[in-house]
């Protein structure tokens, strides 16, 4: 299959529509639908879960966007500063995923609020926005796969590319919703029987399995070839250790005993 979508969706004037906005906006969106729901499922107020949607989307985005240029780009602090603040070219997501974290570490502080109570809650929410950005990545033919020649592997004509790769914009976004998934039944079953904190590391963990193990079939970025790693697994490995110590060594947070309390 050959690929070759404008990135631009529509243009009116100076404005531009793209496809990546339309998801990642689309995610936002469900995402800040989502937040009021589980709070009010976790008996948390709804009120702050409306203040805490603006702190996340932008503790989010200037994480992933920092983080990016900081691992990707390190060299644009000095050669090309202006792209310090070009905030929506570049987004890494182990960034978001830290930003998000650091912004609700704030808002809890500001309102006095229980940290790990609200993440257990926000990160439900916040799941709903990995999917619709790796759709956004596929349809800006960007992070692209690895050669290959499995049947549904894709040409990315405006890359330059003439050679399959494996769509793992795709993958990523399949594993994404099926993680969600895992997410709102973890939620809907288990809320008011985990540890507070413990949904947070539990799904952070699975999160970074899935990204670790994808990496696998990506393209090298900001890194040798030759590395055995790729950039994204090795930024993967502070998450998965910081959850694999919460969820089986922490007593605060550990999942065995799993539960404090019987169904």
């Amino acid at each position: 299959m050959r690929w070759n979508i404008d990135p631009v969706l529509f243009k009116f004037g100076f404005l531009q529509v793209r496809w990546y906005g339309l998801f990642f906006a689309t995610g936002i969106l469900l995402g800040a639908r989502a937040i009021t729901r589980v709070f009010e499922d976790r008996h948390l107020k709804k009120e702050d879960a409306e203040r805490l949607t603006i702190w996340l989307v932008i503790g989010m985005i200037l994480g992933a966007h920092f983080i990016h240029l900081a691992f990707y780009e390190p060299e644009s602090f000095v050669d090309n500063p202006r792209r310090i603040i070009e905030i929506g070219v570049g987004l890494a997501s182990h960034g978001g995923a830290l930003g998000a974290i650091l912004a609700l570490f704030l808002f809890c502080r500001r309102y006095r609020l229980d940290f790990f109570r609200h993440a257990d809650a926000s990160i439900v929410a916040a799941l709903w926005v990995a999917p619709w950005v790796r759709i956004g990545n596929f349809f800006n033919s960007e992070i692209v796969g690895r050669p290959t020649d499995v049947p549904w592997g894709i040409i990315f004509e405006r890359r330059g590319f003439t050679t399959p790769r494996h769509p793992s914009q795709l993958y990523e976004a399949l594993a994404g919703f099926a993680l969600l998934a895992f997410a709102v039944w973890l939620n809907a079953k288990y809320r008011d029987r985990l540890r507070a904190g413990a949904t947070l590391f539990l799904l952070l963990l699975v999160y970074f399995i899935i990204r670790f193990s994808l990496e696998f079939f990506k393209a090298y970025e900001a890194i040798d070839p030759s590395s055995p790693l790729t950039m994204g697994q090795y930024l993967s490995l502070p998450f998965l250790l910081l959850c694999v110590t919460a969820l089986f060594i922490s007593k605060r947070f550990r999942l065995w005993p799993l539960l404090d309390a019987p169904p």
